[in-house]
């Protein structure tokens, strides 16, 4: 049997490639891109180029002045805090929905995913885990069987990924951030939404913390 290998379309892989450098930090908040410098660096036509830093710009990662060039956006303390704010609201929700809603087998699920989240946090490579972060994520809502909260948080997702970055890139952060997913997941697990959701919030906190560089930050 021949197996056809899927390609994603020239523009997707321009998104993707784009993205990776800016989560990455290669690309820097308030850094302006050069279409000329992506068109040669993608080897995309300059259209290309165009089409995805719009998607880029709605999803929070670039801002695109009028009559000027894509800038990778930056994100003021005052933003992030009130990202954060957005965040724990929603996934502490997602969170307590899940443990009401979930089958046993988004439970399983749930545990898969955590074990990949520590893999790439094992890694250490910062674009690896918000893959997987985001894969544990998708996992969450579809168990919380709430498509509006899911949209809703897919529209935070450019600057979330960035927070992520910012805060995953902090030495010791990624193995605190594993040990407080699984032991979320663990009260998951045993359908007790209290602490749960209790266990969630302080692990959104810790995130800002470091992401913000505040003293308080868990190490």
């Amino acid at each position: 049997m021949k197996v056809t290998r899927v390609v994603a379309p020239v523009r997707a892989q321009a998104v993707e490639a784009i993205r990776a450098e800016i989560v990455s930090g290669a690309l820097a908040p308030g850094q302006r891109l050069v279409e000329r410098e992506l068109c040669a660096q993608l080897d995309v036509s300059r259209n290309t180029v165009r089409e995805a830093c719009r998607q880029l710009e709605a999803e929070g990662f670039l801002v695109i002045p009028p009559h000027k060039g894509p800038t990778v956006a930056q994100l003021s303390d005052q933003e992030a805090r009130a990202i954060y704010e957005i965040r724990e609201a929603l996934e502490c929700f997602a969170v307590r929905l899940f443990v009401e809603r979930a089958t046993d087998d988004h439970a399983a699920q749930l545990t898969e995913a955590t074990d990949k989240v520590e893999a790439a946090h094992n890694a250490g490579d910062v674009s690896q885990m918000l893959e997987a972060k985001n894969d544990f994520y998708d996992v969450l809502y579809s168990g919380a069987g709430n498509d509006v909260l899911h949209n809703q948080a897919r529209l935070l997702h450019g600057r979330l990924a960035q927070l992520r970055s910012r805060s995953l890139a902090h030495e010791g952060r990624p193995h605190a951030s594993i040990q407080e997913i699984r032991q979320v997941v663990t009260k998951i697990i045993e359908r007790d939404a209290d602490a749960a959701s209790v266990l969630w919030r302080e692990h959104i906190h810790n995130a800002a913390a470091t992401a913000l560089e505040e003293p308080t930050a868990r190490e």
